[in-house]
């Protein structure tokens, strides 16, 4: 059977009115978000998420995340039309002091367990933690082997998506592909950035770098996977088709 994939960090200044726009447009069966926002003022409602899933008729399950001192949450969630029959997550980074930085939050790894005509397909979605300059740290390595303890025990029927916050050559990406295959794009065909970033000493004004990926087990079959171009995000999204096999 032939399943379709969408996954987008939507970026949390974007309204979420043209994120619905742009994947009502290009719907997929199966749609994994990062930063989804709660009661964040710069948004037209108040639940994103469940925004969306109006919109699309579609069921969700998210992760909602608290910032140490804000009043808003951010979210990963996964968002189908197929029946939700499992579902929960993990912490892959908690925070180790009272430091306000990008590695220094809690980050969350998020599953469902899709019944896709008989058959079940387990989907999980993560948001990683972004170090300066993209580099490696120990920290971002201990949280890359804390998803992997989860990913390594999947055996078939799975896929992995995400913000990654991490290049094709990170020991990131490097430790995940021993275990899952890429089903996105070429690791060539680059997703972020669209819009000027910059914190502390790093830059980036072009879409220069590939921190997003569609990972998946062996018995999982690519018929077709591109990047689409849209204004919407800083992050463009990735959209697959797939081949699973169902019962």
């Amino acid at each position: 059977m032939v399943i379709s994939l969408l996954q987008w960090n939507i970026w949390y200044k974007e309204s979420i009115k043209n994120i619905a726009s742009f994947l009502l447009q290009n719907k997929a069966d199966i749609i994994c978000l990062q930063e989804l926002m709660h009661n964040f003022s710069n948004q037209e409602v108040a639940n994103t998420t469940q925004y969306l899933a109006d919109k699309l008729g579609y069921k969700y399950y998210e992760k909602s995340i608290s910032i140490e001192g804000e009043s808003w949450q951010q979210a990963n969630g996964i968002l189908t039309h197929f029946p939700i029959v499992q579902q929960g997550y993990s912490w892959i980074n908690e925070p180790i002091s009272t430091e306000k930085s990008y590695d220094n939050e809690h980050r969350a790894y998020v599953e469902t367990m899709l019944n896709i005509n008989g058959t079940n397909l387990t989907v999980g979605t993560t948001h990683m933690s972004y170090t300066d300059g993209l580099i490696n740290t120990k920290r971002k390595q201990a949280e890359a082997d804390r998803l992997v303890n989860i990913i390594e025990r999947k055996n078939s029927n799975y896929i992995l998506t995400g913000d990654f916050n991490a290049t094709p050559d990170s020991y990131t990406i490097q430790h995940i592909t021993k275990y899952l295959k890429n089903i996105g794009p070429g690791y060539e065909k680059n997703t972020w950035t669209t819009k000027p970033f910059s914190h502390k000493e790093f830059t980036e004004t072009d879409l220069n770098r590939r921190l997003d990926y569609v990972f998946a087990t062996k018995d999982i079959h690519v018929k077709k996977a591109k990047i689409l171009s849209t204004e919407y995000s800083d992050h463009l999204p990735i959209f697959t088709e797939l081949m699973i096999n169902t019962s």
